[in-house]
């Protein structure tokens, strides 16, 4: 049950960090935000799309 409120409040926090983020930086996602959880693997493909 831990984990579930986490990620809600992880949800959230990420929702609102999004709103009020300055234009032209990038969205923040809800594993960011969750200390306790394994953060996800980038393949390839997705690191050379974020890191340009």
């Amino acid at each position: 049950m831990g984990m579930r409120i986490e990620r809600a409040a992880a949800t959230i926090v990420a929702q609102q960090a999004n709103m009020h983020r300055k234009a032209g930086t990038a969205a923040m996602k809800v594993h960011e935000f969750m200390p306790h959880a394994d953060q996800p693997v980038l393949t390839l493909e997705q690191a050379q799309e974020e890191w340009g």
